[in-house]
């Protein structure tokens, strides 16, 4: 499929090949067209890594060493669950 103004654009050969898509066809066609619009969305969102966080966290003022601790801990899991 080809891009014209971040949208995609279907010409006729292809609307009548999809048309004639099977269960399975289309199933995978679909797939392709999910992982082409995650893969956009996320590219076009910036990743934030655990030491930024931290960083602007740190000096926030009434946060002590043992909140400041939690904090590291529950961000650490959190940071684990996204990159599994």
């Amino acid at each position: 499929m080809k891009r014209a103004k971040d949208k995609y654009m279907i010409n006729r050969t292809k609307y009548k090949d999809i048309k004639r898509y099977d269960h399975k066809q289309m199933e995978d066609f679909l797939t392709d067209v999910y992982k082409n619009g995650y893969a956009d969305g996320k590219e076009s969102v910036p990743g934030v890594e655990l030491q930024d966080v931290e960083k602007a966290l740190q000096g926030v003022k009434g946060i002590g060493p043992i909140v400041w601790n939690r904090i590291k801990e529950r961000l650490a899991e959190l940071f684990r669950k996204e990159q599994s």
